[in-house]
């Protein structure tokens, strides 16, 4: 639905004549109003960071500078918490890291609303940003504020730490940031129920209060672990520099020189980038060591040391002892959850991966305990799959991938040591992907011949995998069922999506249905942790979180207590899927890397 210009009142509060007045309307504001911060930067663990906080409800705003009226911007928001009005964010984590880190009262959680869950919800597959959720849903005039302020602040030479706090275009801007919030949010939030994913809504919400805290008291690091890996790392880098260097390579990180290299060397490329240059990924260079040992694995080496040392190991070093990732719970499309400033969740799980989280301690008198889900997504699968030998596997204590190889290659002995197994277990991950032959085929080692003989194996033997997957693979036509269905809302309701077990979606562009099972495999895996950590939360246990990564639950216990380790497994499992969904408990350790060792 489009809008024109609304007929808002913005006021900045300049005198003690406009705190009264602004007090006032704290006071007699019923209902929902809308907060928003206009800050420095991004980093909210910096003293003094908020500058200025802007107010609205249905019909006005207000823009209080923090430094101007500190005093009566704490009582407002005491007392807008104490009457426990229902309020608005966008990017609730955001606002009320900056004004809780500056010393402000926030809102009780309970009474939080998120413009920008709400839209995610509805929407997974596009951009989440206020302006742009602005534009489209309420007309290209909600972006005026901010293309003013951009231009003025070009004029003046201005940053966001120096834009004067009484500049009409910057706090005007601030002021229309918020009353946009609180249409929005009115707008949005029927639509989400009108979707039926009111009870999605809630286990967000619930699950962003909880990880809040857990950023709020961040990770204790051995910060001089972290110094002393980082020189090392750096000497090792210099040296696979020179001996590229030696041997042509000057740039290990210019894929266009690189390319040069291999091809002089007798390399001919069978993929290539949108840009026509050849492809030069993990799974090429891996195949290129093979041929080139002297050049290839020292290039591999290099991209990975210099990309750690620079993503984590030299914050982990700067961090005087303690760090905050920032954990955005609802970033990916499928629902997952994804950790930043360090991004954990892309370390390996192997090699240099236990080096850099040899860095995250325990905090003093605790041990670290890690739980994690056993083959979650494969069970998930299963039960998404519907086929009963898969879920009779699970049912008599098989592992899926060693379950899949045993049929497939029609050998019994396969075990989980046996690089069948592994072979089985990469072609099932990348096909949920919604890989084709050729990917499967380089990721797994195998032939394109080779790989599709085994799917036609699994296949016949497990039906339900290809009622699930498609047999795109091996040259069918048949997309499977949640590929169907996303078809069919696409052409019925104007939106491609499926509907996670949790009742949450997960949409993807006209042309994109492969995404589907994947999307319903991550997504559904997404809820079932959500709702693990809310019920760890209703039975006092959420504090002991320090980060989540992937299924894996990180917790700081105290020493002595193992018992609680083992409650919080009890709290994870879940028995009501078609197989029972239960976790594996490792520790105490001293620090996170004894987990990986």
């Amino acid at each position: 639905m489009k809008h024109d210009l609304p007929d808002w009142k913005l006021t900045l509060v300049e005198s003690s004549a406009d705190v009264d007045a602004f007090l006032g309307w704290v006071e007699g504001a019923v209902g929902m109003v809308s907060i928003d911060t206009e800050t420095h930067g991004l980093d909210w663990t910096e003293r003094d960071f908020t500058r200025l906080v802007t107010f609205a409800d249905d019909h006005q705003g207000w823009a209080v500078p923090v430094r101007w009226w500190g005093r009566p911007l704490a009582a407002a928001l005491a007392r807008l918490r104490d009457k426990g009005n229902p309020v608005a964010f966008w990017n609730v984590r955001f606002d009320m890291h900056a004004l809780e880190g500056d010393g402000f009262p926030v809102p009780h959680w309970a009474n939080v609303h998120d413009g920008m869950v709400l839209h995610h919800l509805l929407a997974p597959h596009v951009g989440h940003s206020l302006k742009g959720v602005s534009a489209e849903v309420l007309g290209r005039w909600a972006t005026t504020g901010q293309n003013l302020l951009k231009a003025r602040m070009a004029e003046r030479g201005w940053d966001w730490s120096t834009v004067p706090v009484d500049e009409p275009a910057y706090w005007q801007y601030g002021v229309l940031d918020t009353l946009l919030t609180q249409r929005l949010v009115r707008e949005l939030t029927p639509e989400v129920e009108a979707a039926g994913m009111l009870k999605a809504y809630e286990r967000e919400m619930h699950t962003a209060a909880i990880m809040y805290r857990a950023e709020v008291r961040g990770m204790r690091i051995d910060h001089r672990y972290a110094e002393q890996t980082r020189r090392a790392w750096l000497a090792r880098s210099i040296e696979l520099r020179d001996h590229l260097a030696a041997r042509g390579v000057t740039n290990p990180n210019s894929n266009q020189q690189l390319e040069r290299v291999f091809r002089d060397l007798g390399w001919e490329p069978d993929d290539f980038t949108e840009t026509g240059q050849a492809a030069l990924d993990k799974i090429v260079l891996g195949q290129l060591a093979k041929r080139h040992p002297d050049i290839a694995p020292q290039i591999i080496e290099y991209k990975r040391l210099t990309k750690w040392i620079g993503a984590y190991l030299e914050p982990f070093a700067a961090s005087k002892g303690r760090v905050h990732p920032s954990i955005n719970t609802l970033r990916a499309k499928t629902g997952r959850m994804s950790i930043t400033n360090p991004a954990l969740q892309t370390l390996p799980s192997k090699g240099s991966g236990g080096e850099i989280r040899r860095c995250v301690l325990p905090e003093p008198g605790c041990e670290l305990w890690a739980i994690d889900y056993d083959s979650q997504e494969a069970r998930v699968v299963a039960c998404l799959a519907g086929d009963e030998g898969l879920l009779d596997a699970f049912r008599a204590g098989e592992d899926m991938y060693t379950h899949i190889a045993r049929m497939a290659w029609n050998d019994p002995t396969i075990g989980k040591g046996d690089a069948r197994r592994s072979t089985a277990k990469v072609i099932m991950l990348a096909l949920l992907y919604g890989a084709g032959p050729s990917t499967l085929a380089a990721s797994s080692g195998l032939s394109v011949l080779e790989v599709q003989r085994f799917l036609a194996s699994v296949y016949a033997k497990f039906p339900g995998i290809r009622e699930a997957t498609g047999d795109f693979a091996i040259g069918g036509t048949y997309p499977g069922k949640p590929a169907l269905m996303a078809e069919k809302r696409a052409s019925t309701e104007g939106l491609a999506y499926v509907m996670t077990r949790g009742g949450r979606r997960f949409s993807m562009p006209d042309g994109e249905y492969y995404k589907a099972v994947n999307g319903l495999a991550q997504g559904s895996s997404a809820d079932m942790l959500k709702d693990a950590i809310i019920r760890l939360d209703r039975a006092g246990l959420s504090d002991t979180l320090i980060v989540v990564v992937h299924d894996e639950l990180v917790l700081n216990i105290p020493t002595g207590e193992s018992n609680m380790a083992y409650e919080i497994r009890a709290l994870m499992e879940d028995d009501s899927w078609e197989i029972p969904m239960t976790a594996d408990v490792e520790g105490p350790f001293a620090h996170w890397g004894e987990a990986y060792a």
